[in-house]
């Protein structure tokens, strides 16, 4: 299996709280790599490999027995640091120490199961995992979609206002003009912001917090945010959330079913277009040519680069 290079040491959402049971694991491939996700007795999320360093079975089609992880095939047991406790077959002979379960750094934060790309550490001794301060407070309702594009790509496609009256010209571009488009970009802590002017003032605006949040502010009672999970080369599982300062009984159903359907009718018109471009992983860009109205992608391209050339460094 190729792994994905992504950047590391860093936070990256990999999975919705409401997604990961107390009772089951739950198998997803992230960065090219397949896990298990659990949850231990104390309800803190575990992510392994999945795969059994025994026999090589998948773990995520086992269950939990007693707070720990039983492989679907012998039976053996791991506890949440990746230790096998039991080996059944074996009977009463010593478990060998280096019969372990290969793990990641994992935390849960604002609805999210977050996983650390970097050498295994103490979640306690890492930074928080970031969040976009405006939506603090707010209900949201939740959809989920795959995109069939590398996850820089995806994250280029939402910070990007002038293919709105092109892509979608049917939906959220039907009354914007293919006119000169204009992006205030400024920095923020961990990220940066992108204001669309229009006659000489502030309009919309989206905030991308690297590796892989992003929120737009159309309206000033809703805000949208996405987060862009990257499965593989060619693949993005995209979590997205409406945002409400409104709250009431019945209120999450119905902010479910909202955020499917407009995501669904706006995404689906960039998943053809953004699965065209070639190449898919920016970093592998040779020859395009970025024009003032993509402030935006410029802005992105030179925070990411600058966090893989650092990560590149730091392995070396």
């Amino acid at each position: 299996m190729q792994y994905m290079d992504v950047s590391s040491e860093h936070w990256y959402p990999v999975l919705r709280s409401r997604e990961l049971r107390d009772d089951k694991p739950t198998g997803r491939t992230r960065f090219g790599e397949a896990l298990v996700f659990w949850r231990d007795a104390a309800g803190t999320p575990v992510v392994m490999a999945d795969r059994c360093p025994h026999r090589g079975a998948a773990l995520s089609r086992g269950r939990l027995r007693d707070h720990e992880l039983a492989c679907p095939f012998h039976g053996f047991r791991f506890a949440s640091d990746g230790r096998c406790t039991r080996t059944p077959p074996e009977g009463d002979r010593p478990v060998p120490a280096d019969l372990r379960a290969a793990t990641h750094t994992a935390t849960e934060a604002h609805g999210y199961i977050w996983m650390w790309r970097g050498a295994p550490q103490d979640p306690a001794e890492l930074p928080a995992p970031p969040h976009h301060e405006a939506v603090l407070g707010m209900s949201y309702g939740e959809s989920v979609s795959m995109w069939p594009a590398h996850y820089t790509r995806c994250i280029e496609n939402v910070c990007d206002f002038s293919h709105l009256p092109v892509v979608h010209r049917t939906t959220i571009g039907l009354f914007k003009s293919e006119a000169e488009t204009v992006v205030d970009v400024e920095t923020i802590p961990g990220g940066l912001r992108g204001w669309l002017m229009e006659d000489g003032r502030r309009t919309q605006c989206f905030e991308f917090i690297y590796p892989n949040l992003w929120s737009l502010q159309a309206e000033r009672s809703a805000l949208m945010s996405a987060v862009f999970v990257p499965v593989d080369e060619s693949t993005t599982e995209v979590y997205g959330r409406t945002y409400t300062k409104a709250n009431f009984p019945g209120l999450r159903p119905l902010l479910d079913l909202y955020t499917r359907f407009s995501q669904f009718l706006v995404f689906r018109e960039d998943w053809p277009v953004v699965a065209s471009q070639d190449p898919g992983d920016i970093r592998n860009i040779r020859s395009e040519k970025l024009l003032s109205s993509d402030a935006p992608i410029l802005a992105y391209r030179k925070m990411h680069y600058a966090h893989t050339r650092s990560a590149q460094e730091t392995t070396s």
